[in-house]
Order: C-alpha cells, then sequence, then structure tokens
C-alpha cells in the first residue's frame, strides 16, 4: 500500500488536532482544580464538604504558604477546626479569588502561576486580607488533575 502525499498530511494534520485538543481540554481541566482549589477553601462554610476539598490535593501533597510547611493533612485539619467553629456560631466567611492565572503542560505533570486573594469577612466587615502569588504543581492521577505541591508568598507592602 502506497501512502499519498495530501494523505499523509490529511493524517498528520488530524492527528496534530487530536493532540491540540486534547492538551487544550488538560489545560482547562489544570485551570479549573486551581480555581476550584481557592474557590472550596472560600465557600467551605456553606458547602462543610471537605472532600471536595481534599479530593484537589494528592495524598504526598507538601506546600510553602508564606514560607510554613503545609500537608494535606494540615488542610484537613484546618477544615475541621473552621467546622467545628462554625458549628458552634462563629460566621466568618472566606472570599478567595484568582487572577492573572497561567499554566503549562508536560506530560502528567503541570504548573500554574496565578494572583491570589482572600478575605476573612464577619458580620459584613472585612477583618483581615492576604494577597500574593502562588505556582502549583499538579499531577494528572488517572484522569483527574491534582495539586501536588504549592508555593505562595504574600505581596509586601510598596515602600
Amino acid at each position: 500500500m502506497r501512502l499519498q502525499p495530501l494523505g499523509i498530511m490529511l493524517f498528520s494534520g488530524s492527528l496534530g488536532w487530536s493532540l491540540s485538543a486534547w492538551a487544550g481540554q488538560d489545560e482547562e481541566a489544570v485551570q479549573r482544580a486551581v480555581t476550584q482549589a481557592v474557590a472550596g477553601t472560600a465557600t467551605f462554610s456553606e458547602s462543610r464538604d471537605k472532600q471536595a476539598v481534599l479530593a484537589l490535593y494528592t495524598d504526598d501533597y507538601v506546600g510553602s504558604q508564606d514560607g510554613q510547611a503545609e500537608t494535606k493533612a494540615a488542610i484537613e485539619q484546618w477544615l475541621s477546626d473552621y467546622e467545628s467553629e462554625l458549628k458552634q456560631g462563629n460566621r466568618l466567611r472566606f472570599i478567595g479569588a484568582v487572577s492573572n492565572l497561567k499554566t503549562g503542560l508536560a506530560g502528567s505533570t503541570a504548573w500554574a502561576i496565578y494572583d491570589y486573594v482572600f478575605q476573612a469577612i464577619r458580620d459584613g466587615e472585612i477583618e483581615g486580607q492576604d494577597a500574593g502569588t502562588c505556582t502549583s504543581l499538579l499531577r494528572k492521577e488517572q484522569s483527574t488533575w491534582r495539586i501536588f505541591h504549592d508555593h505562595c508568598s504574600k505581596s509586601k507592602a510598596a515602600k
């Protein structure tokens, strides 16, 4: 069987388009995982769904939040403590936002660089705010992108 040049070009073009579309879907999934991690923490007071938040992280997750080490177990403990406070009537709520999100892919590994803002709100008043930049590393496990490392640093005030 002899392949014609046009047939080869059409096959190559369709393969390239398929891979490009697949990469686009993965990139969207990576962006979703990062934004869901921020949103899941911010909306936890309403959802109280620890597993939805924890499912976004690998079991071997290790992060650094403004110089403080963090693990998946630490995230789970924070969510449990916050849930206990909510059950006791604590009215503290969080708002989180992601901006300037840039992602990249290499096989089953991805990265995301983004700016974040978190606000702590009680009775409609802002009690505190953190803003900074994060770099997240993700790994594809089966068909799901999960965060295995974060490095986040607060923005410093301009002098």
